[in-house]
């Protein structure tokens, strides 16, 4: 894979997973959203042990904690165990498993996309849960079809904007070999979503007489290929992406004034290595891939939650804080 020729501007600052008090051995992502004075992570597949495939498995799963990834409680019914937070079957011959994409809050609702996978390399559909008692329980509000967008509509990013518009940018599943496509939504038809019913949003797009608008059929952004897990945020008034580069084997970042506009070069945050070459203080991590900004983070004093997975004997599995400063190029 290339690599960035440019510093890492991130280091890590703990561990959040493995938390075993709690049932939660090996798990990834860590997906982070704000609720009152807490942080909510959601984690995808989950194991009592702490490898990939140890004991039971679960996912979601979501842990409350801190900004600073310092965990307190599971999200959930169980003040005592992080038990799966969707009611679904674990695995039948249409998925195997439920991943989280992203997830925000709303009027004080909370919002989860998922991704439901026959396997890790196919996306049988993506689906929209609401929260309406801080994470304990949940409930399907809305179903996408994993192939529109010409399939880079299986990861979402969500973040509710000033001017009135929940704003989505997606790409493709685990393949990671897609471009980004933006959509947006009414912020207030969130709360209008019932079960059963699949809500277009409003695409941006280009074509040849209007040039960039909404309202076009769905396009790439001018903005290369091979993206995986997006995290997408307004931060002291900047619109900033954070993204795990497949191509790039980086954590990187792009920074906009208007989600609609022009997005800056790619920055590395965290560069991807060896894992004989990896220095977590340094900023080289091996096998990462997540990169998801948790609220709160300010262009100086930014953290990050990144996942490493050693695919080659199961673990580590787990989850990672970093800290660092988001500089605009």
């Amino acid at each position: 894979m290339p690599h960035s020729i440019e510093p890492a501007r991130f280091r890590k600052l703990r561990d959040i997973t493995p938390v075993t008090r709690f049932g939660v051995g090996g798990t990834d992502l860590g997906i982070a959203c704000r609720v009152d004075d807490e942080v909510l992570y959601v984690f995808g597949d989950t194991f009592e042990g702490l490898s990939v495939g140890a004991g039971e498995m679960r996912s979601p799963v979501g842990l409350f904690g801190d900004q600073n990834g310092v965990v307190s409680r599971p999200a959930g019914p169980d003040p005592r165990r992080a038990r799966k937070l969707l009611d679904y079957p674990r695995s039948t011959v249409s998925h195997t498993t439920i991943l989280p994409t992203t997830c925000i809050r709303v009027d004080g609702a909370l919002y989860l996309h998922t991704m439901t996978m026959q396997s890790l390399d196919t996306v049988v559909q993506t689906g929209l849960w609401r929260s309406d008692d801080g994470a304990a329980t949940w409930r399907e509000v809305a179903q996408y079809n994993a192939g529109h967008a010409d399939g880079a509509w299986c990861m979402w990013a969500l973040c509710p904007a000033p001017d009135g518009y929940t704003y989505n940018v997606s790409t493709g599943g685990l393949t990671r070999d897609k471009g980004l496509r933006l959509h947006r939504m009414p912020t207030a038809t969130l709360g209008t979503l019932r079960d059963g019913i699949n809500v277009e949003w409003e695409t941006w797009g280009w074509q040849p007489d209007t040039g960039w608008a909404w309202g076009n059929p769905p396009t790439d952004l001018a903005l290369g290929q091979g993206y995986g897990e997006l995290s997408l945020s307004i931060v002291e008034g900047t619109w900033v992406l954070t993204y795990f580069d497949a191509a790039g084997y980086r954590i990187a970042a792009r920074f906009a004034d208007r989600i609609d506009g022009e997005w800056s070069d790619a920055v590395t945050l965290l560069q991807g290595s060896s894992w004989e070459d990896e220095d977590h203080a340094a900023g080289r991590v091996a096998q990462l891939y997540g990169g998801y900004l948790v609220p709160g983070s300010t262009m100086e004093s930014a953290r990050l939650v990144v996942s490493q997975w050693n695919t080659a004997v199961g673990h580590p599995y787990k989850s990672m804080m970093f800290e660092g400063a988001l500089q605009r190029p």
